[in-house]
Formats: C-alpha cells, structure tokens, sequence
C-alpha cells in the first residue's frame, strides 16, 4: 500500500517536471544561433543594390539612433538617393531584453520617411506602408522593398 503511494508520488512529480520542461521549450523567444556572418551572406543575396547603398556604423546611429556596438551585428543597405526607399537592416541582439527599444526607433525611422515621402512620392509612401519588421529571437529584420516577403522568407529559412 505504501509503496503505492510512493510511486504515485514519483509518477506525479515526473509529470510536473515534464510539463514544466516543456513548457519552458516551447513558448518563449527562440534564439538562433546563426552566425552574424552566415546572416550577412544570405541577406546580401536579396538586397536591392540598384536602390540601396551599405551603411557604416554613423550612418546606422544617424538613421536609426542605434550604436553598433550594443548589438551582435548590424548591416544596413539604406537608400543610395533622396527619392528612394528601400531599405534593409537586419540586427542580431545580444540580448533579447534590446528588442522593443530596438523596434520602436525602426518605427520611428519609418514613419520619419514616411513624413519625408508624404505629399509627393506615392510610390515610396506604398513601399514604406508595405514595409516588414519581423522579429525572430535575437535578429531582428527590417525591410523596404518591393520584394519584402521573400526577403523576410529569406530571412526565417536562415534562422
């Protein structure tokens, strides 16, 4: 009778710890362990080069109020002229606690082109209106372009 009791105890605490275990695997932020490098090569793949230039690291504080050097890695193709939009940033965090604050000066750098393009560039208005941000653990994609959903398709495969 005792040892009953005993193993449904252990039965029951198993259970417990499974279910915590995972629990704990499937819900929270997934972080990906691709390389910064590896991201690059894949991303640079999809960039618009006609449209688009690399940004250094003043460009990226300038722009987007970020330093370079809080995060993993950064790549930036911003517009190569005053009547272009696209864009691509992608940014690998270091810590996931970084993502809001990262998110909300990517928005704010969005709606500043957007009041930039209002009243006479339609056509870069609809582009930014279509823009993606897509977060995914610890990177972070941001992306102007007419082909923005195979670029960010681009971007989860290399996740």
């Amino acid at each position: 009778m005792k040892k009953l009791i005993v193993y449904r105890i252990i039965k029951v605490i198993l259970v417990v710890i499974i279910g915590i275990w995972l629990f704990d695997r499937l819900s929270g932020t997934k972080v990906s362990k691709t390389s910064f490098t590896k991201m690059q090569s894949i991303m640079v793949k999809h960039v618009n080069t006609k449209q688009t230039k690399v940004g250094n690291k003043q460009i990226i504080r300038r722009l987007y109020g970020l330093d370079p050097s809080n995060y993993e890695g950064i790549m930036l193709y911003y517009p190569s002229s005053t009547m272009s939009a696209n864009e691509l940033l992608v940014v690998k965090l270091k810590s996931v606690k970084d993502e809001q604050s990262v998110v909300d000066l990517i928005k704010a750098r969005r709606q500043s082109q957007k009041n930039a393009f209002k009243g006479y560039g339609a056509a870069q208005t609809k582009l930014l209106n279509d823009s993606l941000i897509e977060v995914r653990g610890n990177y972070i994609l941001y992306v102007v372009d007419e082909n923005a959903s195979s670029i960010r398709d681009a971007f989860v495969k290399a996740l």
